[in-house]
């Protein structure tokens, strides 16, 4: 392979080696746009803050909740785990993921729905409570 005479592989060098140079130094919390996502991910969480009021709804179906709430949010569930113990009891662990956020949620059941659903819950029950700190409710 030749080198072209338009394209000498030292200027080649120098490039790679400015683009290694610029992400090293790269911070995505200094970025100015990452302010405003985080300034955007709260408002959107302030909006669907009212799905999480509704005890009732979210007594009786947890993880639709979740998911509602993610939804309007922007937000990442995630089932990680759903295991049968040999105490024939299951185990399952949700994670809520956002870019201001990670929240666990563990539960358990004797079923894979009872122990998601406990999980989603107890994931609930946390962002409540973080919400009515932020917001003063």
């Amino acid at each position: 392979m030749s080198e072209r005479r338009d394209r000498p592989l030292s200027a080649l060098r120098d490039v790679k080696r400015q683009q290694d140079c610029i992400i090293k130094d790269f911070d995505p919390s200094k970025s100015e746009n990452f302010a405003r996502q985080q300034q955007s991910v709260k408002d959107r969480q302030c909006a669907a803050f009212s799905i999480l009021l509704d005890t009732d709804r979210c007594e009786s179906s947890p993880l639709e909740i979740l998911n509602m709430y993610a939804a309007k949010t922007k937000a990442v569930v995630k089932i990680e785990y759903i295991e049968f113990g040999s105490d024939k009891i299951f185990r399952c662990k949700i994670s809520f993921l956002n870019l201001l956020m990670t929240i666990e949620g563990k539960g358990k059941g004797k079923s894979k729905k009872q122990s998601q659903h406990h999980a989603a819950a107890s994931i609930l029950n946390q962002l409540r409570d973080r919400g009515r700190k932020e917001y003063g409710l």
